[in-house]
């Protein structure tokens, strides 16, 4: 006789069907190559991205040497950051310098820039915003991009450092990605140990502002019109007013490139990335629209491979519906939808193993262009004449 599969007792069973809340990936990780042959090997080890959740916490660990203390101390002067650090070695060769910072991948051992890539997998986190200040070569910065391309994440970079206006738009044109921001001219700061004015890591600043407008506002505030701390003057004296077109500013925002200026303190000025499409041309929606997508791609692991039911269908649907409806409500997206296309979702791609959801949003554009338009016209003095006679019927008769 067979056994009997019967439970004499009570069952219980748990669904876990229901909208998930999605939560937010984090923007405001800051990712630097830099130099420091002086630092604490044990907290900045060569070649190896190490996170830290603070970089006032390990200042005091990066030397003085090299780019790495001045460029956390630019950082710090804009808000404590998140950071994750690669160390590469310093070298006097311009060349040999490049190649450490640029790095490689070889016999399963990454450097430099290499290493930065794969900061996922050494320590946990991925940067989203990238640079390797005062080591941005064009090289580098092409280099960084690749990076950015690949994780998602933003380069600010310096646009060569010419003081010809000429030279640096030739500059701009070795870059055609949405993924960098060129940044023209160079804070300086007064240096206590050499009793002069030096550059101030402007890129590592500019890095911090980033990270710090990510935690104050969000990443649907430009970069544009924030001031920079801890600085005291410019390398080159860039024209600047905001009622002329032709001021070296505006043109040099209208090659895409952003500056440095100084109006009631110091500030970056500029909205534009580098990229030759037209609907990625403000860092704004290059961000935004990397976070989204890896917001929602990423929230969903704890879908994967269950049955295809409706209620997990729904819950999905439901899910993206209810994020991008968060998004709108703290004005950080204009608007969104979410549709189900007929043509994508379908019998045979639902046996397929397929399910297809379509979303449309719409990015917060910056102010860049506030127009007044003043029309000095003749019309009030009709009011001033009609005024000025009815007071003179108000005047009574003198008499003797």
């Amino acid at each position: 006789m067979a056994q009997a599969n019967r439970h004499h007792g009570v069952t219980t069973t748990e669904s876990t069907e229901g909208v998930r809340y999605i939560s937010d990936i984090s923007t405001a990780v800051i990712g630097m190559v830099c130099t420091a042959d002086d630092a604490d090997t044990a907290a900045f080890p060569l070649n190896k991205p190490v996170f830290y959740a603070s970089a006032a916490e390990v200042i005091g660990k990066a030397g003085n040497k090299g780019t790495l203390a001045k460029s956390l101390d630019g950082i710090i002067d804009q808000a404590d950051a998140q950071i994750v650090i690669v160390r590469v070695p310093h070298d006097a060769n311009a060349d040999a310098l490049k190649a450490n910072v640029i790095g490689t991948n070889s016999g399963g051992v990454s450097t430099g820039i290499q290493a930065l890539r794969r900061a996922k997998s050494a320590c946990g986190f991925v940067p989203k915003i990238l640079g390797a200040p005062e080591l941005d070569s064009q090289a580098v910065a092409a280099e960084l991009v690749g990076v950015a391309q690949a994780t998602r994440a933003f380069v600010y970079a310096s646009a060569g450092g010419a003081a010809d206006l000429g030279e640096v738009k030739a500059y701009r044109a070795n870059f055609g990605q949405r993924e960098i921001m060129l940044v023209d001219n160079e804070f300086t700061t007064f240096d206590p140990v050499s009793k002069t004015e030096v550059k101030a890591a402007t890129i590592a600043r500019i890095l911090g502002l980033r990270a710090k407008l990510d935690q104050q506002i969000g990443w649907h505030k430009s970069i544009s019109n924030g001031l920079i701390n801890g600085v005291t003057g410019l390398q080159y004296a860039r024209s600047f007013d905001l009622l002329d077109k032709n001021c070296e500013a505006n043109v040099l925002n209208n090659n895409d490139i952003t500056t440095l200026i100084r109006e009631d303190g110091f500030r970056v000025w500029g909205n534009r990335t580098c990229s030759e499409d037209p609907l990625a041309t403000f860092e704004v929606a290059v961000r935004s629209a990397q976070v989204i997508q890896e917001t929602i791609a990423s929230a969903f692991l704890w879908a994967m491979d269950k049955p295809m039911s409706m209620g997990l269908l729904q819950d999905i649907i439901m899910g993206v519906n209810a994020k991008l409806a968060e998004y709108v409500g703290q004005g950080r997206i204009l608007g969104a939808r979410v549709f189900i296309s007929d043509k994508k979702v379908t019998a045979e791609a639902i046996g397929a193993g397929i399910f297809g959801i379509d979303y449309e949003w719409t990015y917060v554009p910056p102010l860049e262009n506030l127009q007044f338009h003043q029309h000095n016209t003749g019309t009030f003095f009709v009011n001033l004449a009609e005024k000025a006679v009815e007071f003179g019927r108000t005047l009574k008769p003198s008499t003797i």
